[in-house]
């Protein structure tokens, strides 16, 4: 199997530092997009863009110019604030690296090899947007990696479901110094609603989470806020006990807002991130090829994170490989993840990734046999 060359990876590393360089928020990573995609035209490859109706998305392909496709999953998106703490930088260079990796056997595969740019992770689910324009529709394996502060290398892990909401609690405005008898604290009903979430947490189980953050919390120190907003995450590894979780944060949501008389509306902040449900036939392929490279992954750990391609692999065979990123932990969506994520570490591990996952990719692409077993 084809490797990566030196130039190959030396222009991989230059688009990593690139996108590490110009961090972009979810569904605004148009400088993310035009470097990737001027790599891949230099390259040769005609890239789509503007996949699914979703301005930063793309697509490019090897192969038969039609019909089925292993899909390898690159994103982009940053986080407010800390940038590239997530290290999606890395998931895109594995990702176009892999690719290189199949485009180089393009004559012999059976069926395509497409690489497809994922936006909004972090914040929207591209890949649900995409999911539902039908983007995976032919799509027989799908294919994807992730950087890893916190571990070693993983094959075939899974993660926790994520739901958002959007809790706002509307009160009535009045001077606080003069007439705050008169007013009505939406404010006071998001700290008493926080102090009830910390309430609830002893109450749930050990892998579930929950968190937030106060979005709006009034806009003068003189008057009674007559609006706040909170946006929280609920998190399970089980949807059973995600839906019990929402049911009850509305019910302190409730509480709070009877405590202080004010009013409560709760809207969705993010969709339905699915857990992730390995396909095991990939992993082990993916598993394989690591091995080649002296690399032994550990298999199905539970990450208490989240992402949208769980939503992909309940349509279409999924794994995705973990990689560290430096030598000892470092927490995600963090300054050190987001400095360990331009590391020479992390480069080297994300080179391996790309081999791994473009030699599986195109292990399946020319396996009848192979695919058979991974779609039963």
């Amino acid at each position: 199997m084809p490797t990566l060359t030196t130039g190959q990876i030396a222009d991989l590393t230059l688009l990593s530092r690139d996108i590490h360089g110009h961090p972009e928020l979810a569904y605004q990573e148009r400088h993310a997009q035009a470097a990737i995609v001027a790599l891949l035209e230099r390259a040769g490859h005609r890239v789509e863009r503007d996949i699914g109706g979703l301005e930063t998305a793309f697509r490019t392909r090897v192969g038969p110019a039609t019909g089925p496709a292993v899909a390898l999953l690159a994103e982009y998106d940053a986080l407010p604030e800390v940038g590239h703490g997530c290290g999606h930088n890395l998931i895109a260079i594995s990702n176009v690296g892999a690719y290189l990796i199949a485009a180089a056997n393009a004559a012999r595969l059976e069926v395509a090899v497409e690489l497809i740019g994922t936006p909004a992770e972090e914040n929207g689910g591209g890949k649900i947007d995409l999911l539902r324009k039908g983007v995976f529709d032919r799509t027989v394996a799908a294919l994807s990696s992730h950087p890893a502060g916190q571990g070693g290398w993983a094959v075939s892990g899974t993660g926790l479901g994520v739901v958002g909401k959007r809790v706002t609690f509307t009160g009535v405005a009045a001077h606080a110094g003069s007439a705050p008898e008169k007013g009505r604290n939406a404010l006071n009903a998001v700290i008493r609603f926080f102090v009830g979430i910390d309430g609830w947490r002893q109450q749930l189980e050990v892998d579930s989470r929950v968190h937030g953050y106060i979005s709006d919390g009034g806009k003068a120190m003189n008057v009674v806020p007559a609006r706040a907003e909170a946006i929280f995450g609920l998190r399970a590894k089980e949807r059973a006990t995600l839906d019990g979780m929402v049911q009850r944060f509305g019910e302190i949501a409730k509480g709070a807002a009877l405590l202080t008389g004010t009013n409560v509306e709760i809207a969705e902040y993010l969709p339905y991130y699915e857990p992730v449900k390995a396909n095991l036939v990939l992993g082990d392929v993916i598993a394989a090829e690591l091995a080649t490279h002296g690399v032994t992954p550990e298999r199905g750990i539970l990450v208490t994170a989240s992402t949208d391609l769980g939503n992909v692999s309940t349509k279409v065979p999924t794994d995705w490989v973990r990689f560290p990123v430096s030598a000892k932990p470092v927490p995600g969506h963090s300054v050190e993840m987001r400095d360990a994520s331009i590391s020479d570490l992390a480069h080297h591990n994300a080179m391996i990734t790309a081999e791994a996952l473009g030699s599986t990719a195109v292990r399946i692409a020319t396996d009848k046999a192979l695919r058979e077993r991974i779609a039963a």
